[in-house]
């Protein structure tokens, strides 16, 4: 919404120049376009203060570990995990920002407290199920306080629970964060958190290529990895129509599933299964020119740079095929890069006429 206040404020000086706008109706058009809400240093020093003061509490309890009896340990983790969760209730709807804050130590704290009631009882236990646990009552956390930090970390707890499972073994369950990914997406849209969608998306995308490992599909040509990359062109189509719609927390999905898109649709060359080489690298090709086309047109520099580094890599796998060295490769790219700097000056040049 910034982006676009201030393209319309130099469209309006333009159109008063031109007189298809009276100048009167500079202000009044100006008022009904809404600020977006940002994030003040004192709201940011805030956040910081509050995980730096959940940091402080953890180090000096675990300084003093050793010289707290057992029940003793115990209750001081219930009780601050409960003190911490009080103190989110308290603030409410009054300070939502401290309720934020709150709830992500609240989170934390029950994570580290499952490895820490273990360790006190003697309790053995999986780690993975430890993490998964966490980021389960995280999720309820974050639901119960409309919290996007406490949503954060629960998609953080997941995935670091999925990353430790061996998914080459038989019988291994999917990964969790498959299924956490799009509550994440769910709750980051309704509350419309551009922080939480950020982390849900990134996690769609880590979800895929943990599923895609679990899957051990033998399917030939890399059917899995093709099938990967149209699901997230899909969403990042619809993203970007949301986009299109003003609805900017849409618009944060749409840059990630582009990089997620192209991603998968590159992987899919290589492996066991490798398609046509040259087939693959002429799609890879004109997809990466599409995809600098279409952020050029939406002005979205995520997309861009998700086409231009594709394109750098089809070019780099091209040239490998060829079974070229490091210095030729070299060489290729300082000349497509002499070319595209010619040709963006000279375009410049030619506007400016």
């Amino acid at each position: 919404m910034a982006d676009y206040k201030s393209r319309l404020e130099k469209d309006l000086h333009r159109w008063i120049a031109d007189g298809l706008v009276p100048s009167t109706s500079r202000e009044p058009i100006l008022a009904g376009v809404a600020e977006p809400r940002r994030l003040e240093a004192s709201a940011a020093l805030a956040v910081v203060g509050g995980l730096l003061l959940g940091a402080a509490v953890i180090a000096f309890t675990a300084a003093n570990w050793n010289g707290i009896p057992r029940l003793g340990r115990f209750g001081l983790i219930l009780g601050l995990f409960l003190s911490v969760c009080g103190a989110a209730a308290w603030a409410g709807e009054r300070r939502p920002l401290a309720r934020n804050v709150l709830l992500l130590v609240a989170a934390l704290i029950y994570a580290a407290a499952i490895g820490l009631t273990g360790q006190i009882f003697d309790i053995a236990g999986d780690p993975r199920l430890a993490l998964h646990a966490a980021g389960l009552a995280a999720i309820l956390l974050a639901v119960a306080g409309r919290s996007s930090g406490a949503a954060i970390a629960a998609l953080g707890l997941l995935a670091l629970g999925d990353w430790k499972f061996d998914f080459i073994s038989e019988n291994a369950p999917p990964p969790w964060l498959l299924f956490g990914a799009p509550v994440g997406l769910a709750l980051g849209w309704v509350w419309r958190s551009k922080p939480l969608t950020h982390a849900a998306s990134l996690a769609s995308a880590i979800a895929a290529l943990l599923t895609l490992i679990w899957l051990k599909s033998d399917a030939p040509l890399n059917l899995d990895g093709f099938g990967f990359a149209l699901l997230f062109a899909l969403l990042a189509g619809a993203a970007r129509y949301l986009d299109g719609r003003e609805d900017h927390v849409a618009g944060v999905a749409y840059g990630w599933w582009v990089w997620a898109a192209l991603g998968f649709f590159a992987a899919s060359g290589f492996g066991p299964h490798p398609p046509e080489a040259l087939l693959h690298r002429a799609l890879w090709l004109a997809v990466a020119g599409g995809v600098i086309a279409l952020g050029l047109h939406d002005r979205r520099n995520v997309v861009t740079a998700a086409g231009v580094v594709a394109m750098a890599g089809a070019i780099a796998a091209i040239l490998g095929d060829l079974g070229l060295g490091l210095m030729t490769a070299a060489a290729v790219f300082a000349v497509v890069a002499l070319v595209a700097l010619v040709g963006g000056f000279a375009l410049r040049r030619r506007v400016k006429r």
